[in-house]
């Protein structure tokens, strides 16, 4: 009999979900739909209506359709499961064509990141579960007489069950491995049950396919129950199959994601869950269609329950080899700059590895004016280069403004162009190599909300630095912020329309990459170029943050190889998007976003000092896993690794800078701290701040320097080896003693170390060991043969 009510019901409910979640997190990062308050019309492209017009249509139909499809059973929980089941799956499915729409292409990044849009619904669809499980409940009437259920016979014919499970077996093993080892957030909870390291055997496969097989038979089994079509059960049996593997491994990883004394298990618990869901879906959609199609009740094969789990068993074993997926790494081109050696570490044309240890130079910058009375920022002078070369810094990162590159769109600075020449010069005559740094903070100088803006769940934004304002598209989202200024709708529409390159606004920042890239394609003391400062998330994540930056950051490249042609090819340093800033982990760019192998990952590791959950009490991710998560999303794309901003712990007596700095050595890596001199006037500073730092610092009230803090001077000064031939294998040091250990033949060691007295050396595997004074501190050279040992303390 069926059940009229149903449907209309759970689709009601389900509105009255997606509104309210709009209307509550403007951001729609956990709300099923995202509305930023921004204006609907005129559309410049369908991508601008997709979330109104695509995904909210398509999830209320298909469970609507779905809820009308199973409501004749006589099993109330059974049937609300089912319902529930289809608001998951419908959800994805409409996610997908969303992004599709959005974004055409990437379709299996674009397929897997549905698995967020899964967790997001599971919790959504909650409601929706419990209104049909109550209108069933009160709806219930006794049933004239017992039936026996489509599936649970023991017939000789081979059941639906059966070929669900079957297919899920298939799909498991010739695809399940591909989709877990492609996953974008794959490098943050380590190998799947389905994608295993190859040292870790086909056993764990074996377990993975049979348990989805086995489950989703068992699910068909008791979920026919409710005598709903078998191809709608079997779909969402398989749907359930794959979470309850994404469940296992949730428990496996438990213990090693609570081993890191900091709370990263919570956000872990989605980070599983998201790929199994994915997948789910795609074996949700096979399952239901081979059953749906083939005449499964007349087989004629005669099989026992346990010939028939036997058989699931085998056919898992024969397709374990498929699950191992191949990989393949090109070689990164030579070059008369930087480069990167087979083992991703980044190294000088002579192959000596090059740590690149430093700060980040915001003097250039063009910030927003808060405070009428303060200049935004503080010169730059050939002192502060000196001043860094004193603190035995190799590398600066010079952050530029696009809106003082490029005032006027098609028309470059040539005055600021003079400018971060005679930065780039001067930082070499000091020994200093420079990532040239598109900078930006929440977009631009142009989300400054007007005076009397007024905001319900937030704040009005002030300011920041970055775009021109000719590139401001914010078709009137309101410039309010919501915890921090990048959970702006303002911010996020501006982002969306840059990465959907709306009135060709990209294309203009790619063809200042260009230019920049000509005018430094002969300069071996340019290290690189880091393409977007913390880019925004955009309003439909992963799809913005993740295949549309990524194919920016594409653009980009080629424009930076195209002007290089006169000179030679640098590094390119990318980051995830602004959510890494403040998470300290994030779904990144498509793994194969550009063929370019001079890539370097540049995420901020500001773990423990300003991430998001600082604020509560918190730790989501600790600096030692920061460190770990970074490395492997490095090694994920096959790119070197380098922290392009860290630092501003607060009270320097009692920050952890020295666990981070013990990390830097520990992996073996370089990084910018932030920053050298900022002023009192800049968009970041507060009205009632005494000084303006981080490093160097400024007294607000007499614009005055005031000394250095001494445990950062410290902490950033200790030695380190600017580079070594070959590669390091183990490095320690603290202020006053170091220990290296490489392995190469050359005589490109460079060690710097700091203070007024001289280092004792002492190692093996070195000759020809020289030291000499230099501004701030020593400099330790020599050559190396085969396994090397150095150790230097005062």
């Amino acid at each position: 009999m069926r059940n009229r009510w149903l449907s209309p019901i759970a689709v009601v409910v389900l509105a009255a979900v997606i509104v309210l979640g709009a209307v509550s997190d403007p951001s729609g990062l956990a709300a099923p739909y995202t509305w930023t308050g921004a204006d609907l019309l005129p559309v410049a492209g369908l991508w601008q209506v997709a979330a109104p017009a695509v995904y909210v249509p398509l999830l209320l139909v298909g469970v609507g359709a779905l809820a009308w499809v199973v409501a004749r059973g006589r099993a109330p929980l059974r049937t609300a499961l089912l319902v529930w089941g289809a608001v998951v799956w419908s959800a994805m499915v409409a996610k997908l064509v969303m992004s599709l729409v959005m974004a055409f292409g990437d379709v299996v990044y674009l397929a897997w990141s549905t698995g967020f849009t899964g967790v997001k619904a599971a919790v959504f669809g909650l409601p929706v579960l419990a209104a049909t499980w109550l209108t069933q409940l009160l709806r219930r009437r006794p049933a004239a007489s017992s039936s026996i259920s489509p599936g649970s016979g023991n017939g000789p014919a081979v059941g639906p069950g059966w070929v669900a499970a079957g297919v899920t077996v298939i799909l498991g093993a010739l695809v399940g491995g591909v989709w877990w080892g492609g996953s974008p957030v794959g490098y943050a909870i380590g190998d799947s049950l389905l994608a295993p390291a190859p040292e870790a055997g086909p056993l764990g496969c074996l377990a993975a396919v049979t348990l989805l097989g086995v489950v989703t038979w068992a699910l068909d089994r008791w979920l026919s129950g409710t005598t709903s079509p078998r191809a709608v059960v079997a779909g969402i049996s398989a749907l359930g199959a794959a979470a309850t593997l994404g469940l296992v491994e949730v428990a496996i990883g438990l213990p090693g994601d609570l081993a890191g004394g900091d709370t990263f298990w919570a956000p872990a618990i989605m980070l599983r869950l998201a790929p199994a869901l994915s997948f789910g879906a795609l074996l949700a959609l096979a399952t239901a269609t081979f059953v749906a199609l083939l005449p499964t009740r007349h087989l004629g094969v005669a099989f026992t329950a346990p010939v028939r789990l036997a058989a699931v068993v085998a056919v898992a074993a024969l397709a374990v080899p498929l699950l191992q997926p191949g990989t393949t790494t090109a070689q990164p081109p030579r070059t008369k700059g930087l480069t990167l050696s087979a083992e991703r570490r980044i190294v000088d044309a002579n192959g000596n590895e090059v740590l690149l240890r430093g700060v980040n130079v915001n003097q250039l910058e063009d910030y927003f004016q808060k405070f009428p009375d303060k200049s935004v920022t503080r010169s730059l002078t050939e002192a502060d280069f000196a001043g860094m070369e004193q603190m035995g810094f190799n590398v600066i990162r010079l952050a530029l403004s696009w809106s003082a590159l490029e005032p006027q769109s098609g028309h470059y600075d040539p005055a600021y162009l003079a400018r971060i020449s005679w930065a780039v010069e001067t930082a070499a005559k000091h020994g200093l190599r420079t990532v040239i740094d598109m900078h930006q903070d929440a977009w631009g100088k142009g989300v400054n909300a007007a005076p009397g803006t007024t905001c319900e769940n937030g704040s009005p934004m002030h300011g920041w630095d970055g775009a021109p304002t000719w590139a401001d598209r914010f078709d009137g989202a309101p410039k309010c912020e919501f915890t921090g200024r990048d959970i702006s709708p303002a911010v996020a529409r501006a982002f969306t329309n840059f990465y959907q390159d709306r009135d060709g606004i990209q294309t203009r920042l790619v063809a200042a990459w260009g230019m920049l890239a000509e005018r430094f394609a002969s300069e071996p003391m340019v290290a690189g170029y880091d393409l977007l400062n913390e880019p925004g998330f955009g309003e439909a994540p992963p799809i913005t943050s993740g295949v549309l930056l990524g194919r920016y950051y594409n653009r980009a490249i080629k424009a930076i190889r195209a002007g290089e042609k006169r000179g030679f090819p640098h590094l390119v340093f990318f980051e995830p998007s602004v959510l890494w800033s403040g998470l300290g982990f994030e779904v990144s760019v498509p793994k194969d976003f550009t063929d370019d192998r001079l890539l370097v990952f540049a995420p901020h590791l500001y773990n423990e000092s300003i991430t998001i959950d600082q604020g509560t009490g918190l730790t989501i991710t600790s600096i030692e896993r920061g460190f770990d998560l970074a490395s492997r999303a490095a090694a994920y794309y096959g790119a070197g690794l380098w922290s392009g901003e860290w630092g501003w712990f607060g009270d320097p007596a009692s920050a952890p800078i020295t666990r981070y700095t013990d990390q830097e050595d520990r992996h073996r890596i370089g990084g910018a701290f932030w920053v050298w001199k900022q002023s009192c006037g800049d968009a970041h500073a507060g009205a009632d701040a005494k000084t303006g730092g981080n490093l160097m610092i400024e007294d607000c009230a007499t614009g005055k320097d005031l000394p250095p803090t001494p445990e950062y001077v410290a902490e950033l000064s200790r030695p380190y080896p600017r580079s070594a031939p070959g590669h390091l294998t183990g490095l320690t040091s603290d202020q006053a003693t170091l220990t290296a250990q490489g392995e190469g033949t050359g005589c490109g060691l460079d060690i710097w170390f700091p203070g007024a007295t001289r280092p004792v050396v002492r190692g093996t595997g070195l000759t020809d060991v020289a030291t000499r004074q230099t501004p701030g501190g020593w400099r330790i050279t020599g050559c190396t043969q085969g396994a090397y040992t150095l150790t230097a303390n005062r």
